[in-house]
């Protein structure tokens, strides 16, 4: 399994927080814009982290 394909078991929003390191604000705008999603209590992490990544990459381009 690749880190594209990472999943975690998250019992609430501090959990994936945790996970991705970023605030849970930004967790509930990522699941609001479908980039994460669960499957119960088990989420496919690896498309937030490219989301993230991608977005500090670009948010240190326009400063």
């Amino acid at each position: 399994m690749n880190a594209r394909n990472t999943i975690v078991l998250a019992m609430d929003q501090d959990d994936l927080s945790e996970a991705l390191g970023c605030s849970s604000e930004a967790v509930q705008s990522m699941q609001n814009d479908g980039v994460l999603e669960s499957q119960g209590q088990l989420w496919e992490i690896g498309p937030a982290r490219d989301y993230l990544r991608d977005a500090a990459w670009a948010d240190s381009l326009w400063h």
